[in-house]
């Protein structure tokens, strides 16, 4: 393959304006709120709602600091602060700063913020700097974000985009706007790799720090067959920019070009957590009971399976918590009703201490329902004298310890026992610490299922004398596809017949090894299980007679085994006991398939002291009851 190499320059030339502090005339003052005596109001311009980081604002004369203040609600027109000897105001969102305390104010202003080794993207964040007359009572103050960002518009790109380089990024900066060529700071080089080539403008592929020197970009890739690499310069960046790089084919030669724009600025804030001040989970006042486990520092908190009960969460805060919203996430969440039936939340009266108002929840989780995914609870808690909330707790439910088991066999997903019914949670589950196949042998009963008449959705005990659908004439699905109808719970089939075809291709013999339908090599026997079934509720005598027998199937190639137990059928609903196994000399094992009212069949015979078997499709229009498999869908 050849590698050709194609030269451009940025149409845009940025060059990087020397940013200094915003004066405040004398005359600024907003008469919207009435200001404290000796005081200043503050007028907040461009801030972006970022809706996690509070307004941080560092009131400073030559010396010292004079005042920290960090809001996370406020009037934008109108911020009351405390003047006393302030000469310079420092506002910043977005990022943590180090203790300003012992920091004069230059020291303070020359404050830097470093990309994480590895990233690609320097954090975002606001920051401004605003100069206080001595005599003056308001000062509006414009904040920037203290960041620029590349955009690429691959949209008329004639080339599969692979790769983008940046070269020289600055690893450093100033967190308020100074001249940037006092700062020498290391670069790096920064890269973004595409899983496929992009055709539309892609958004904040990088953020990056401002920079007076130059930053070489190359986008690779291939044209026509052919590895390129198309580098270019971008003669400086600066803060609040979006630079958006298009890259198009122009008379048959690949281009590109900068774009430049103010990054779009949004509203001011509106709330968000004090990162300072969060209300974090108080482990001396709460009471978490055993099992469950609680990050203190992230407001975390891990609940078993099991559920919990008695546990208390504790928050200890200038002010009492309200609890604002609860919201419930995860997988069949909502069609469960898991908050109403199974989380409830309550309360307690708050309580005034030396050092605070102790809020407490009493928190209680019903066990999870089997067969279900782990979910998540989030709390958002409130302040009464904010609008919105400011903090929130995750509870972290685990998965059932009972989940549908599976078994990977010809190529085929199948549920590794027969079907109960379409409810997800009333299925058939292994015993505990048990494998699939142990489970066979020790609870033989309860892993045979329900039986079924083909078309309904209601089974049939295979051990009582039971009619589950009376004298209604319930809806019957032919074929079987209605999900109405459907025996096999939501996720799962009925199995058809190409699918036991797989499994056992016709003509193969029992027991032998061969090849599965998806050249998959798998051995097939005949397993009785020791033991007989004492623990049927079928009358003595005609259990005694009761086998624990199987079709056993393993892939040699997966280690994977399959057992399809031969459980006989029911020839109505008024059987007491399938009869199945009972006869060693032929054995017969049914199942239901989906398509048109087929069964689908499995006969071992003994002829002359040698046993053959027979499998296949069977239309013959049998009204009675037959067990069927369920298959995962794709």
């Amino acid at each position: 393959m050849n590698k050709q190499i194609y030269r451009l320059s940025f149409g845009f030339l940025s060059l990087l304006s020397i940013a200094g502090l915003t004066a405040c005339s004398d005359n600024e003052e907003f008469p919207s709120n009435e200001t404290t005596p000796g005081g200043i109001q503050l007028k907040i311009k461009g801030f972006s709602a970022t809706g996690q980081d509070a307004l941080h604002i560092y009131q400073f004369n030559a010396d010292r600091l004079i005042e920290h203040s960090a809001l996370r609600q406020y009037d934008a027109a109108s911020i009351n602060l405390t003047k006393g000897d302030t000469r310079t105001l420092y506002c910043v969102s977005g990022i943590e700063m180090r203790d300003p305390s012992n920091l004069s104010s230059a020291e303070f202003g020359r404050s830097m913020v470093t990309l994480e080794v590895g990233s690609s993207f320097a954090p975002i964040f606001f920051s401004g700097v605003a100069e206080i007359g001595e005599e003056q009572k308001g000062c509006e103050m414009t904040m920037r974000r203290g960041v620029a960002r590349i955009d690429l518009d691959a949209r008329d790109a004639e080339m599969e985009i692979s790769e983008i380089v940046v070269e020289n990024v600055p690893t450093a900066s100033y967190v308020f706007p100074m001249t940037v060529g006092e700062l020498d700071a290391p670069t790096t080089t920064i890269t973004h790799t595409f899983d496929s080539a992009p055709d539309t403008l892609e958004e904040g592929l990088f953020t990056i720090f401002e920079s007076s020197d130059e930053l070489h970009v190359t986008v690779k890739g291939m044209a026509r067959g052919t590895e390129i690499e198309i580098p270019a310069t971008l003669s400086s960046v600066e803060r609040g920019k979006v630079y958006t790089l298009r890259v198009y084919d122009r008379n048959v030669v690949l281009d590109a070009s900068f774009s430049v724009s103010d990054w779009e600025e949004g509203t001011n804030i509106s709330g968000g957590p004090d990162t300072a001040a969060a209300l974090l989970i108080d482990e001396d006042s709460s009471v978490i009971p055993a099992g469950v486990k609680v990050d203190y520092t992230r407001n975390i908190v891990e609940v078993p399976a099991s559920g919990v009960s008695g546990m208390t969460l504790a928050f200890n805060s200038d002010l009492k918590i309200e609890l604002d919203t609860v919201y419930l996430t995860g997988e069949r969440v909502e069609k469960d009703s898991v908050r109403q039936k199974y989380v409830k939340i309550a309360k307690q009266n708050p309580i005034n201490t030396p050092t605070g108002v102790v809020t407490k929840f009493n928190v209680n989780i019903a066990e999870q329902l089997k067969a279900r995914p782990g979910y998540e609870i989030r709390l958002e808690l409130r302040k009464p004298n904010l609008s919105i909330s400011c903090d929130d707790v995750t509870i972290r439910v685990a998965e059932s310890p009972y989940q549908i088991e599976t078994v990977m066999m010809a190529g085929v997903n199948w549920m590794a026992y027969n079907a109960t019914n379409s409810d997800l949670g009333d299925q058939i589950f292994s015993l505990p610490g048990k494998s699939v196949e142990d489970t066979y042998k020790e609870a033989w009963v309860s892993t045979i299922g329900n039986f079924f008449q083909f078309g309904r959705q209601k089974g049939y005990s295979p051990w009582e004398k039971n009619d589950p659908n009376g004298n209604e004439d319930t809806e019957r699905n032919i074929p079987w596809t209605n999900p109405d109808c459907m025996p096999v719970p939501e996720g799962y089939h009925v199995a058809k017949a190409a699918e036991w075809l797989a499994l056992l291709p016709a003509g193969t013999q029992i027991p032998s090894t061969y090849t599965a339908g998806n050249k998959e090599t798998i051995k097939v026997e005949i397993v009785e299980y020791p033991g007989t079934i004492t623990d049927s509720p079928c009358e003595t005598a005609n259990a005694a007679n009761l086998r624990k027998r199987c079709y056993r199937f393993e892939s040699l190639d997966t280690g994977n085994v399959l057992i399809i137990p031969i459980c006989g059928l029911k020839s109505n609903s008024w059987d007491l006991y399938p009869g199945y196994g009972k006869n060693k000399i032929h054995d017969f094992a049914g199942y239901w398939v989906a398509e048109d009212r087929y069964l689908w069949y499995f006969t071992v015979a003994e002829e002359n002291g040698v046993l053959t078997s027979a499998q296949g499709q069977n239309r013959w229009n049998y009204n009675g009851f037959v067990p069927t498999r369920g298959v995962k869908d794709n």
